[in-house]
């Protein structure tokens, strides 16, 4: 078994322990002022992690209409200028990226609070005034637990129990039969589309393809396939398409695989966000690629 597949296999556990832990912090305890701004930003897998739990964090109906903003670290202090009030939140798995540690300190030189969302053990910068461990350090390159422990800490230190209750929930779902998946994935995609949280899963799907099966794939927005990319599809390629309720353009996209993303909970993604790990895991195989080695 590969460490890719041990990992997976032991994201429930991970989760569990993240919950336990993080449910017991009380934000007011990390500073006594609300938010005015909520910044999450990252490079890579953390980028999209940081992503993907901007989403849950607005689809949350009951939380307090604080603004949003998820962005890529490089666009801390060009495009995104944090200001006193702001709780500026940098995910890096391993807390050793350099353009995020600049983008904390960045954060920190303007009066934000700064929290670090990282491994367990990860280094913890001078900037940091909180540092939020998430799942043990991975073994190997192509990060999966790290991805989703990461959405984990901060949906659960942001949302609380409300959040706490379905990644419980999510825990009770058993591990794919690889085969099957195999037979699903066949040689992978040619392209990944989505909208809204289907973009950034796509994103996230296609570096796990690149990371474990060495696949060049290309990723579009749904909306965005329409208008160039389209014309670039040759005969015989593939096409997945992760697909929200209201994407518009599900119906054009003749798609060969389609992940489903449904229901208005926070974290309605994660389901699909699994299934797009495991399935790049079937296509390393499929190829006859180690996908312990990127």
């Amino acid at each position: 078994m590969s460490i890719v597949e041990e990992t997976l296999r032991s994201q429930r556990q991970v989760w569990r322990e993240i919950v336990e832990r993080v449910s017991r912090i009380s934000v007011r305890e990390l500073t006594p002022e609300a938010p005015k701004r909520i910044l999450l930003f990252g490079l890579g897998s953390s980028h999209f992690a940081a992503r993907l739990t901007a989403y849950a964090l607005m689809r949350d109906r009951t939380r307090a209409r604080i603004p949003v903003v998820a962005c890529s670290s490089m666009s801390i202090g060009p495009e995104i200028t944090p200001v006193k009030g702001d709780w500026a939140i940098a995910f890096s798995h391993r807390g050793q990226s350099r353009a995020t540690l600049k983008a904390l300190k960045i954060a920190d030189q303007a009066g934000a609070f700064t929290i670090m969302v990282a491994g367990q053990g990860a280094p913890e910068a001078e900037t940091v005034r909180y540092n939020l461990p998430t799942s043990p350090q991975e073994r190997c390159e192509p990060h999966t637990m790290a991805v989703t422990g990461s959405i984990c800490a901060v949906t659960t230190l942001m949302l609380g129990m409300k959040v706490a209750e379905e990644w419980d929930a999510l825990r009770s779902f058993p591990d794919p039969d690889l085969e099957v998946y195999r037979d699903r994935a066949r040689s992978g995609p040619s392209l990944l589309l989505g909208e809204w949280e289907g973009e950034w899963l796509a994103r996230e799907a296609a570096l796990k393809l690149m990371e474990m099966a060495r696949l060049p794939v290309r990723v579009f927005g749904s909306e965005e396939f329409f208008h160039g990319p389209r014309f670039s599809v040759q005969k015989g390629d593939s096409i997945w398409h992760i697909s929200l309720p209201k994407d518009a353009r599900a119906p054009e996209i003749d798609a060969a695989y389609r992940i489903e993303v449904s229901g208005n909970s926070p974290l309605a993604f994660m389901p699909a966000l699994v299934e797009l790990q495991w399935l790049a895991l079937a296509v390393a195989l499929n190829r006859g690629v180690d996908p312990d080695q990127p």
